[in-house]
């Protein structure tokens, strides 16, 4: 930027443009019709210029309505080869009188803008919405008044014109990819992204070089976006990682200082279903044998009973009776508890009847009649002992009588009669 401002006497190389010498082009306002603007201002600067189209350095801007488009054109001698070899590469390269194309009057006029080493003019009528005419030239070759009438001539209009005088730099930068040209507290000109190569002077090569290049660049920084994200992504993991290795460490070392607590806990637990499995599926061999003896006849005796399974009870039993085997069966048949009773291996010998009965229980039905006699027997208990409790409570509290030297008498004892 340095040197091409050293290169270009008067050169503006601010922000996003380089703004060269206006006095170093001719202007045209140039009617459109269609969409093809840039072949519409090649023709009309093809017929308006005695040099070839490629010799020149030409560019221009589309009004925002896209009928009207400012040209402007430089022979290429017009510009050392030393200026053009510092135009820079990364922006634009355009005259400056398009800073001012954007402080339009309200009507038909003229702005003359003074800066450090030249004049602008731009003359405006009622109707185009860029420039007219447009003259530049050099602060000791001309001033305000008489390049304003020059310019308003130039552009057909009336002599009393008014004509408006501004100052300040004229200044470059760029909006999400669009041009602002602008003078400093003017009113700002865009060139939006779609019109940058139209509005540049370079070669159509040298911009399509531009482009390639940029397509590339943002391949690249693209790419370069994608492979910092991985690495950032890479750290992400490797620190999550670390944090679970961490935490996973943590949790052994827990489990190992509570190794002894859950093995204790264990052991509980499988006591708890011991006891569990005792009580709820181990065989009620005493409640079976306890019911078929509630049935049992006088005259029946056990011989022998075998528990089978958690839900059959065998008994082999005799008998001076043989009409109470069937008394018997019928009784126990009767019990909720009981789902069937067969007989077998009735034999009769030496005054007694012997047999089998094969008896099939519920289990389900015998367990909630046991829950249910433990549960009634535990109340009586308690009923017992809280009315034992209150008998002593209103006992009044006195001395014992002295018992010594009198005998205590002690209660029979009888025992039952065996059947």
């Amino acid at each position: 930027m340095s040197t091409l401002s050293n290169l270009i006497p008067g050169q503006k190389s601010l922000g996003a443009a380089a703004l060269l010498p206006g006095n170093r082009f001719f202007v045209r306002t140039i009617a459109l019709e269609g969409e093809d603007a840039a072949g519409q201002v090649a023709l009309a600067l093809e017929a308006l210029s005695p040099f070839p189209a490629e010799q020149m350095l030409v560019g221009h801007v589309v009004s925002a309505d896209g009928k009207q488009a400012l040209a402007y054109a430089a022979h290429r001698r017009r510009f050392t080869p030393e200026e053009s070899f510092a135009w820079p590469d990364d922006c634009q390269v355009i005259p400056e009188f398009l800073a001012l194309c954007g402080e339009r009057p309200t009507g038909a006029g003229v702005l003359v803008h003074r800066g450090d080493e030249r004049l602008i003019a731009l003359a405006w009528d009622d109707t185009n919405p860029l420039p007219r005419a447009i003259g530049v030239a050099d602060l000791a070759d001309s001033d305000e008044a008489s390049l304003a009438a020059e310019v308003a001539a130039r552009a057909g209009l009336a002599a009393n014109a008014p004509v408006t005088t501004v100052t300040g730099a004229l200044q470059s930068a760029l909006n999400e990819s669009d041009l602002v040209l602008q003078r400093e507290g003017g009113k700002p000109f865009t060139v939006t992204k779609k019109g940058l190569d139209e509005a540049d002077i370079r070669d159509v090569d040298f911009l399509n070089a531009r482009r390639k290049k940029e397509r590339v660049n943002l391949v690249l920084w693209n790419l370069t976006r994608a492979a910092v994200a991985v690495i950032i992504l890479s750290l992400v993991l490797e620190v999550a990682a670390a944090g679970i290795t961490w935490r996973a460490g943590q949790l052994k070392n827990l489990n190992e200082a509570r190794r002894p607590d859950v093995a204790e806990i264990e052991a509980d637990q499988a006591t708890a279903s011991r006891i569990e499995d005792v009580r709820t599926k181990s065989p009620l061999a005493l409640e079976m044998l306890a019911i078929a003896n509630e049935m049992r006849p006088s005259t029946v005796d056990f011989t022998r009973i075998n528990c089978k399974t958690n839900t059959t009870l065998e008994i082999e039993a005799r008998t001076t009776n043989p009409s109470d085997i069937s008394t018997f069966e019928k009784g126990l048949k009767e019990f909720p508890e009981i789902s069937g009773v067969a007989s077998k291996d009735m034999r009769a010998r030496d005054n007694y009847t012997t047999f089998t009965f094969t008896i099939t229980f519920k289990v389900d039905t015998l367990r909630k009649s046991v829950a249910k006699a433990e549960a009634a027997k535990a109340a009586a208990e308690a009923a017992k002992t809280a009315e034992a409790a209150k008998a002593a409570a209103t006992t009044p509290a006195g001395p014992a009588p002295a018992t010594i030297g009198v005998t205590t008498p002690v209660a029979p004892v009888t025992t039952p009669a065996t059947k």
